[in-house]
């Protein structure tokens, strides 16, 4: 790795607010224990970065994410930053060199598509992570929302177009649409020099039918941090976990309703629009509300089994790992990415979305067998890095990648 090499991570929030930007954040702090000059550029006020090494320079833009309650501004500020744009050209035309590498992380909230005219000009240079499909699907997950199911259509041709797929209306597909037609604009998968990084090979596929070229995407798995560095046994444990946001998609409706079949004892961790009329559905549940890390562990060592009956396309499932590491068998949808890594394991099973007597029954059977989940609790344990990093090979993973571009672009001459 060139000692020279410099590293610019962007991302909409310098907080973390969910998976891309506690990613974000956590890049940024491997990179710079490896001793590489790291900027970190986010669309707010930037004063929440929790970077403890002082060398990494933050800087935002003041901007705010994009607010249903003020649908003008959204409708704006979401197809084209004009103060993103510009900021970020104006950082690259004045601190740009050859081998500054720039990874940018979420941009759908306040970046807008305008961050890929800014760095279009870097374009060889730059590695999007994809942790979720925008790039390549208008609506971020290939999924129809109204009927829960998941979409087989190429983005944004005609029949895509026609599909109300949105989660909250047609009107706001449309505007869905127009973003990816802006964002196509620089960053069109067909034809494009941005790297696209993905957490699983199994997203692969979708970003390849969206018009990837498969030397441009490179899979390089999530760190993971087990809940526990010793194997929980979940043998000897009997209460069913559901740990999530309470919507419809996550499915913690058919979580409950199979619980109830199989006469079982079921968790819910996590809070959300369906909180309280679950809560006045399943007296007899115990909904624990939102929990930290510290409160998640102390739920799981009571677990015999967490449950993921998820009618979204997870592009990882981070919940999942961790909970297999720590030794909990898992029950995952078969559209998570993980789907056949977990069956591979032997470290739980899977279900389609939405079958609630298969899961009442695979339930039951784990709730009957102190020996298969056993097993499963084992086996995760000693296998979950076959399947993720930890945050030691994930920085080894992306320093290598970002060497590669910076190699691949000395061969062919630009300087």
């Amino acid at each position: 790795m060139r000692s020279t090499m410099r590293l610019v991570i962007l991302n909409d929030f310098s907080s973390a607010k969910g998976g891309a930007s506690s990613l974000a954040i956590e890049n940024a702090n491997l990179m710079a224990s490896r001793g590489v000059h790291v900027t970190f550029i986010c669309g707010d006020h930037g004063h929440a970065a929790g970077f403890p090494d002082r060398k990494i320079q933050c800087l935002g833009i003041n901007g705010s994410a994009i607010n249903p309650a003020t649908p003008l501004k959204n409708a704006v500020n979401g197809l084209y930053n004009s103060v993103a744009q510009q900021f970020v050209t104006n950082w690259i035309g004045t601190h740009d060199t050859p081998y500054t590498i720039y990874h940018l992380h979420g941009w759908s909230k306040i970046f807008s598509p305008s961050i890929f005219q800014a760095l279009e000009k870097v374009s060889d240079r730059t590695l999007v992570h994809a942790h979720d499909y925008f790039p390549a699907c208008p609506n971020g997950a290939f999924i129809n929302y109204p009927q829960m199911k998941e979409c087989g259509l190429l983005p944004n041709q005609v029949r895509c177009l026609l599909s109300n797929c949105d989660q909250r209306s047609y009107a706001q597909k449309v505007w869905r649409m127009a973003r990816h037609g802006v964002k196509n604009q620089w960053f069109n998968l067909k034809d494009s020099k941005f790297k696209i990084a993905l957490p699983h090979d199994a997203m692969r596929p979708y970003f390849i039918r969206s018009g990837s070229l498969d030397n441009t995407v490179f899979t390089i798995p999530n760190p993971v941090v087990p809940f526990t560095s010793t194997r929980i046994p979940a043998e000897s444990n009997a209460a069913f976990l559901f740990i999530g946001r309470l919507v419809p998609e996550k499915g913690v409706d058919t979580f409950l309703a199979a619980a109830h079949l199989a006469q079982v004892k079921a968790k819910v961790i996590g809070d959300g629009p369906l909180l309280e009329p679950l809560k006045a559905q399943y007296p007899h549940v115990e909904f624990t509300g939102w929990q930290d890390r510290k409160g998640i562990v102390e739920h799981l060592h009571n677990a015999r089994a967490v449950i993921m009956p998820s009618r979204l396309r997870e592009t990882f499932g981070l919940v999942a790992i961790e909970a297999i590491a720590s030794g909990i068998p898992v029950v995952v949808s078969k559209s998570s990415a993980v789907a056949a890594d977990i069956v591979r394991m032997h470290a739980g099973t899977t279900v389609s979305p939405g079958e609630v007597d298969t899961l009442g029954q695979i339930m039951a059977d784990l709730n009957g067998s102190d020996e298969l989940v056993r097993a499963m609790s084992e086996n995760g344990h000693a296998h979950w890095r076959e399947v993720a990093n930890t945050t030691s090979t994930w920085a080894d993973s992306l320093l290598s990648l970002y060497g590669a571009m910076l190699d691949e672009r000395s061969r062919v001459g630009v300087h």
